[in-house]
């Protein structure tokens, strides 16, 4: 554990934090763009939501490595090189030709991004322990959550004000801003030092995916994301195209659910010494009932922003509610190996929640039924890999 006074551990703490949105800024403030850019490029919807899906799969492969990286080399080079190239992908999207050199570029921009925000969230472990710790992740989870709930907000007056390419050059600047803050004050907070090999990074990457606890709680939060990620593929047509509403108006929605996942979280912080079991088992039982009304809902009535937003709303607030507790769980599991642990965890969390923007893609965004039926197969999915958990827990 790092040696340092609690004062400059919380500041540190900040400065990662600070980093940490930037892999939910990059989607959200882009979301309500997503018509725009079709119309900009004459595409296909199909396609522009493709650019989400590049964003994510680029995000979680590279974290199968950034964590390595930064169990090798430590927390802050690893971070500032990948900064620069963030940096110089997101610069270069305005400047886009073609639907296909932004599904590159954002791919860029998702590598770099995982690659960057990995050593970041190993911060947290490296300065605290104990009860301490599980209190700055749950801190690092709601940081996190800041992105989804501010981001549509500001991308949606961006876009109705300035168009779509406006959203990536304040993402730049607000990048610029905390690669500044990173390179002049954070110290390397990594102690814990191994060697780059290949050899030695498979193992410890063996080891960690070979823990029973460690996988089921990555692909919950897997599942869980998904559920953002696919309001943000489709949200923006049913709401934007189908119902006609602005981009403002959409930001707004958006920002609500965002708010319901940040609210999520802070629940769990002020319940975090109550019985995990229960708080899981409870918030499970009800993001079912809320999947299967919304259902209903599309099936008994005419579509309308009411029926599609409350829904996503109470999902999104449980499933923030159980995010940080999946999160502490399998990070703590793999003191000496935070780095790797952080990246394997976000390299299947993120690829599962790509695939879900994928599906999102296929979906039909005249109706909000597919949708909620899809709500009702994650969720269905989590209980499922809770039963699992249960009983081998039992035995």
């Amino acid at each position: 554990m790092v040696s340092h006074s609690h004062f400059a551990k919380v500041f540190f703490a900040f400065m990662a934090m600070l980093i940490v949105p930037l892999s939910g800024l990059s989607i959200d403030i882009y979301v309500p763009s997503l018509p725009a850019v079709g119309q900009y490029f004459h595409v296909s919807k199909s396609l522009v939501q493709l650019s989400i899906t590049t964003y994510m799969i680029g995000l979680g492969m590279i974290q199968l490595f950034a964590g390595s990286f930064s169990d090798s080399f430590g927390r802050k080079k690893p971070f500032l090189i990948s900064m620069v190239i963030f940096l110089i992908a997101t610069f270069f999207i305005p400047a886009s030709n073609t639907i296909y050199q932004l599904l590159f570029l954002r791919f860029i921009q998702g590598a770099a991004l995982g690659a960057m925000v990995a050593p970041m969230r190993s911060v947290i472990p490296d300065l605290f322990e104990g009860d301490d710790y599980h209190k700055m992740m749950t801190y690092m989870v709601m940081a996190w959550s800041i992105g989804p709930i501010i981001a549509p907000a500001i991308g949606g007056y961006l876009q109705h004000y300035f168009g779509w390419k406006a959203n990536f050059y304040f993402l730049g600047s607000y990048s610029a801003v905390g690669f500044l803050l990173i390179l002049f004050f954070l110290p390397e907070t990594s102690t814990h030092r191994h060697r780059f090999h290949l050899g030695d990074i498979f193992q410890r990457n063996l080891t960690i995916l070979s823990n029973r606890m460690y996988i089921r709680n990555v692909i919950m939060n897997g599942l869980l994301y998904s559920i953002l990620i696919l309001f943000s593929t489709v949200g923006p047509f049913l709401i934007q195209t189908v119902l006609h509403y602005s981009a403002i108006q959409f930001g707004h929605i958006a920002l609500l659910i965002g708010l319901a996942w940040f609210l999520g979280t802070m629940t769990n912080r002020f319940l975090i010494a109550a019985p995990q079991d229960q708080k899981i088992k409870f918030s499970l039982s009800a993001m079912l009932i809320i999947s299967l009304s919304m259902v209903f809902a599309a099936i008994a009535h005419p579509m309308n922003l009411f029926i599609i937003a409350l829904p996503v709303f109470l999902l999104a607030w449980c499933a923030g509610f159980l995010f940080p507790t999946y999160v502490s769980q399998a990070i703590s599991l793999f003191p000496t190996m935070t780095g790797s642990a952080n990246s394997l965890f976000g390299a299947v969390a993120f690829s599962i929640a790509g695939l879900g923007s994928a599906l999102g893609a296929l979906l039909k965004s005249g109706t909000q039924l597919p949708l909620a039926l899809t709500f009702v197969v994650l969720v269905t999915l989590c209980i499922g890999m809770q039963f699992v958990r249960c009983r081998q827990a039992a035995y």
